[in-house]
């Protein structure tokens, strides 16, 4: 941000109700003291603790030299001054202009604006009024409106350096060549990603073919379906305890864990578990033990997931995400999490996104 832009943005973020924040990969900070939050809500909550610093102390501990673009939620703007409600930045920076005498510079302000009004879990471009199953997808989406650097190779824009310095990944040799189109890609899933859209249609995927006819289908199910009604062939699964018959291994498994798996109770609350194992990361929730500790800032947890959650923190560059989710855009640190992550939340593309 240049001088000019810099105080354009404390004049706005002083005057107006816009809530400043900073997002990195799980976690959204607050600006002023860099408290950080899972959810977007918490964050707002907690920013309305802070009073806004004057223009001066903004200006030089919060807007440094340097800084490209500040992220700022305007779900709720309005004007400090007279309260008067409205939908954008550029509309609040002519009230506070023609009404309240504020000088702005003729340059930009810096600021990219979010509505983080949540609704059904899913989030709206204020802009364009498109709309993002999460707020990853919604950021990366920002690059189409705030394109400040372009990529020389491409001419594609993004919002900052640091998204122009992963897309130009791409351009590098090395990793994983089209054998169709030459074009080459840092992930094995993102290369299969590109040939499915580019090169094979939007639309067609691993299919699964009947051993008896030319049909091909999707979904395991529905070939077990098909096989069934077309041909007679049927599949089923005994339960060596009672002799019960399932159609599918997974009905079995539920039935199995229910009836026959020897369980052990919580002496505190009476719940039951089917192993020992679970019980004991259970009784964490009335014992309250904390015994994993990060070793940077001391912070304890509960559960050992949580404290490796909880490093993703430290490291704000985006390059600790190894892998992509082509279908939501979540990241991943390593394969397992992201193939874990694909069968659980994206099983009809389990085996065309899955890195092996």
């Amino acid at each position: 941000m240049t001088l000019s832009e810099r105080q354009n943005a404390s004049i706005l973020l002083v005057n107006t109700t816009a809530k400043p924040f900073v997002y990195c990969r799980y976690y959204f900070k607050c600006f002023f003291c860099r408290e950080q939050y899972s959810e977007i809500k918490n964050l707002l909550q907690h920013t309305l603790s802070h009073d806004i610093p004057e223009q001066a102390v903004l200006l030089k501990e919060f807007l440094p030299k340097g800084k490209r673009t500040i992220k700022v939620d305007i779900s709720e703007l309005k004007c400090r001054i007279c309260k008067q409600s409205f939908e954008d930045l550029e509309r609040i920076r002519k009230h506070l202009t023609s009404e309240h005498c504020k000088a702005f510079t003729e340059s930009g302000n810096g600021l990219v604006a979010y509505d983080l009004t949540s609704k059904n879990g899913q989030f709206s471009c204020h802009i364009c009024h498109k709309i993002f199953q999460t707020f990853i997808l919604l950021n990366r989406h920002m690059n189409v409106h705030f394109s400040n650097v372009v990529c020389e190779t491409c001419g594609a824009g993004f919002m900052t350096h640091q998204r122009l310095i992963q897309h130009k990944e791409i351009h590098l040799p090395g990793g994983y060549p089209c054998n169709r189109c030459n074009k080459v890609y840092t992930t094995n899933s993102n290369l299969k990603y590109h040939i499915e859209k580019a090169h094979e249609g939007a639309t067609k995927m691993r299919m699964l073919r009947c051993p008896h006819c030319p049909e091909r289908f999707a979904e395991h199910f529905r070939k077990l379906k098909h096989l069934k009604d077309s041909h007679g062939i049927t599949f089923t699964f005994h339960c060596e305890v009672c002799k019960s018959v399932f159609p599918s291994r997974r009905a079995l498994t539920m039935h199995t864990n229910k009836y026959h798996t020897e369980k052990t109770q919580c002496e505190i609350c009476k719940k039951s578990f089917s192993c020992v194992t679970t019980l004991k990361k259970h009784m964490i929730s009335h014992t309250g033990e904390r015994n994993y500790i990060c070793s940077l800032c001391q912070k304890a947890y509960r559960h050992q997931k949580s404290l490796k959650q909880h490093m993703r923190s430290h490291n704000q560059e985006d390059e600790y995400i190894k892998f992509n989710c082509t279908e939501c855009g979540n990241g991943f640190p390593n394969r397992n999490d992201y193939n874990r992550h694909v069968k659980e939340w994206h099983p009809r593309s389990y085996f065309d996104y899955t890195v092996r």
